[in-house]
Parts: structure tokens; sequence; C-alpha cells
């Protein structure tokens, strides 16, 4: 029953700091935040290739129509209904997403352009999603390998 409740509370947490990061969101520290959290481990190309499914969502009509919306759209980035306190703590891995999030907003990043909307690390995950069978590979870094879904 203690096990419960202490589930509980941690899911409780992760949802109010959910719903603190939504409230007063921006779409550059939404982006990234989300490269951050999802691929700081795979260097630069893997934190540029998050933010860019980011973007390529955003475009998309199957996806919200912004960054934030996007990001904290219900369990489609593990960081936002795992991590209970999305606060940064690697501040240089944190300075390198600040900046790849603003070069990509402004149109000043050099794109892999691959179309990827989609990402998971095999090595993270127990099964492999139905989609990953279904949808195209079109790019890998380090233990990242991305999806584009045919439209």
């Amino acid at each position: 029953m203690f096990k419960l409740k202490i589930i509980a509370l941690a899911l409780a947490l992760s949802a109010t700091s959910v719903a603190a990061h939504k409230k007063g969101c921006t779409d550059s520290n939404a982006l990234a935040l989300n490269m951050y959290h999802e691929a700081r481990g795979e260097g630069s190309d893997g934190m540029q290739m998050v933010g860019e499914v980011t973007l390529n969502r955003v475009k998309s009509s199957r996806y919200p129509n912004t960054i934030c919306k996007v990001v904290y759209q219900h369990k489609q980035f593990s960081w936002t209904h795992t991590v209970s306190n999305h606060t940064p703590h690697e501040k240089k891995l944190w300075s390198e997403a600040k900046e790849i999030a603003a070069k990509l907003m402004s149109g000043k990043a050099e794109l892999f352009d691959n179309g990827a909307t989609h990402f998971l690390n095999p090595k993270a995950v127990k099964h492999m999603p139905r989609w990953a069978r279904k949808f195209e590979v079109v790019g890998r870094v380090g233990n990242h390998v991305f999806y584009e879904h045919d439209t």
C-alpha cells in the first residue's frame, strides 16, 4: 500500500511539473528542453535531430501547431511524463541545446532535413512500438533511430 502511495505521489508531482512548464511555456525553451532531455548524451547532432523532429511535427497536420503543444502533447516525449524535475543540470549541454534551438528557430541551422517525425532508442525500450515497424527509418545518431511517418 505504501508503494502505491509513493507511485501516486510521483505521478502527481510529474503532472504538476508538466502543468507548470505548459503554463509558462515558450517555444524556444520547450524546444531546447526537448533536445536536452531526449538527446543530451548524443551530442549536438542528436540534439539537433530531436529538434528537427519537433519542428517537423509542428509543420505536420497530424500534430499540434506550436512547439509547446507538440512537446507537451500527452506521452509523446518520455521526459515530460517520467522526469519530475525538468530543470537542466548540465550547464554546458543546456547551453548547447539553447544555441541549437535558436539556430533551428531562426532558420540558420544546416538541417539534416530527412523528414523525421519520430525517434527512439531501441536499447531503452522493452518492446518496439508498432509504429516503429511501419515507419521508414531515415537516420541514426548514436543510439537513436529516426523515422518518417508516411503521409
